[in-house]
């Protein structure tokens, strides 16, 4: 009877003890994981209007303020057309911007251009142009960039001139991010005076546009470009866009100017008709047979692809 008891009393003494192990283990767990989680829950039901803010999210830590800005962060960016302006509380009552500005600060390197990318996304008023002008013109360009749409997001009227201003080349993803703010409708750029500026910069964000929105009614701008555009990149980027608006490239002022691209350009860009599904015959009348047997063989495989699929 007393084994009974000594083995009843032993088998439950360790399963308290493993319990207070666990629930021990479960809040260092949860202390250790920035609450992040549960501010996205918050942002998103603050910007669908499903509850007021009255400044009901307090982040009092450092630790926790950074997950509030990458929460805020997160929603944002992945969030097209919505107002952010009910998250302004939120920034000002924990003082978010003063503190991302302190940390970006006392920061260098990839860790910096991460500060400075989340704080874009902030809603902000009172943030001085000059606090963030030193960082556009950085040597890390990941830093650059990321203060660049960060100077944009904090004043979108002036886009066209700070981008204007610019003493560097935008690359495609630089061009990427700033479509971003686009779709999210922080910026608000017609196409147009971008197409007949004579800025590099502006002329590529330009054909972005309408090659991500699909702007067929600039075909005539884009031919016009094809045909005295003098560098060879915006000439490139123009008969791309045409392509990806799917409209015919064999007038003869764009095969006169393909005809200036380098061998690699003349590949990628008979790779890049035949994955935009232009014909067997359109390619043709484009590249010369070697490109075009390359090009017979790209969309020959992709046709075995479809029916493989549909077979299925």
């Amino acid at each position: 009877m007393n084994i009974i008891f000594f083995t009843y009393a032993l088998i439950t003494t360790s399963i308290t003890f493993g319990l207070i192990v666990a629930t021990l283990f479960a809040q260092r767990t949860a202390r250790a994981e920035p609450p992040c989680n549960g501010y996205i829950k918050q942002i998103a039901m603050i910007l669908s209007q499903q509850t007021s803010v009255n400044c009901r999210i307090r982040a009092r830590s450092a630790r926790n303020r950074i997950a509030l800005a990458e929460a805020i962060h997160t929603v944002v960016s992945h969030t097209y057309g919505s107002d952010t302006e009910p998250l302004r509380d939120v920034v000002e009552c924990n003082n978010l911007d003063r503190f991302l500005l302190r940390r970006i600060r006392l920061t260098r390197g990839a860790q910096r251009a991460h500060l400075l990318m989340l704080m874009s996304t902030l809603p902000l008023h009172r943030i001085s142009m000059q606090q963030i002008s030193r960082y556009s013109h950085s040597t890390d360009v990941d830093i650059r960039i990321s203060a660049l749409i960060l100077k944009l997001a904090a004043n979108p009227t002036q886009a066209i001139r700070t981008i204007e201003g610019l003493e560097y080349a935008l690359s495609p993803f630089d061009i990427a991010r700033i479509m971003a703010l686009l779709r999210r409708g922080v910026l608000h750029i017609a196409y147009e005076p971008l197409l007949t500026s004579n800025n590099r910069n502006l002329r590529m964000l330009g054909l972005a546009i309408v090659r991500t929105f699909g702007i067929e009614i600039a075909e005539k701008r884009l031919h016009h470009i094809i045909a005295s555009e003098k560098r060879q990149a915006i000439v490139c980027e123009a008969i791309y866009t045409l392509a990806s608006l799917g409209r015919p490239l064999h007038h003869m002022g764009i095969r006169q100017r393909m005809e200036d691209m380098s061998p690699n350009e003349r590949h990628r860009l008979c790779r890049h008709l035949s994955v935009e599904g232009y014909s067997l015959h359109a390619v043709k009348n484009l590249f010369t047979e070697n490109e075009s047997l390359y090009a017979e063989t790209l969309i020959n495989s992709y046709k075995r692809a479809l029916a493989h699929n549909t077979t299925r």
